[in-house]
């Protein structure tokens, strides 16, 4: 039995300023760091058999706090987010502005708009089950770390719990928050979503203020 340890990157300069990110590739924020240090604190006595990253600076940069300079981290493509054409690196204010209701109604049914010059639904969907499964076939055992993208967990978690992928921004994950799947010849089975206990401290000293999307 091989469990998945699922991690979205940390904050980054988009996410403090509420802008789409993505396939654009901004940095970690001086926030999102002392986040990915308090994973890398919890993970501090866990092995695992594999390190892999989304290649996007955001991902690979919270997976190097995470494991250390030292560790060997595989970046694969199928782990980038959402591509989202023209919205990536706009507000949601400025997407209003310029698409219309375009935007609200493609968060309650992504499968049914398209993002103007983005990655199809059905693209997306399938390259993140191929993607794991291609990890989950590699792994049989052992703790393997995915650090990733909130679409990409989300989408995951649409398949493992048999949902429409139009429910993918009803199940939300946190910047880095950690998601655990516990996956067997057969079976994928959810143990954690969106856990942020290990951010508790940070945020009782001051609330980032992030948006979720992509």
């Amino acid at each position: 039995m091989m469990l998945l340890f699922l991690v979205r990157h940390a904050e980054t300069t988009y996410n403090r300023q509420r802008k789409v990110q993505g396939q654009k590739d901004p940095q970690l924020s001086a926030y999102g760091r002392r986040e990915a240090a308090r994973l890398a604190q919890r993970f501090r006595e866990l092995k695992f058999a594999a390190v892999y990253s989304s290649p996007l600076k955001r991902a690979y940069e919270t997976a190097q706090i995470i494991v250390g300079a030292r560790r060997k981290i595989i970046c694969e493509d199928g782990l980038r987010e959402w591509g989202l054409g023209k919205w990536e690196g706009k507000t949601v204010a400025e997407i209003r502005r310029a698409y219309g209701d375009a935007f609200p109604k493609w968060v309650h049914m992504p499968s049914k708009v398209p993002v103007p010059g983005g990655e199809s639904f059905k693209d997306f969907e399938a390259r993140v089950k191929q993607t794991l499964k291609m990890i989950a076939r590699k792994h049989r055992d052992g703790n393997v770390l995915v650090v990733c993208h909130g679409g990409v967990i989300s989408a995951y978690a649409t398949m493992i719990m048999n949902l429409s992928f139009d429910h993918i921004w009803c199940i939300p994950v946190g910047n880095a928050a950690l998601t655990i799947v516990e996956v067997g010849p057969r079976t994928q089975r959810l143990v954690t979503f969106n856990d942020t206990s290990h951010l508790m401290k940070l945020r009782t000293a001051k609330e980032a203020d992030v948006a979720h999307v992509a």
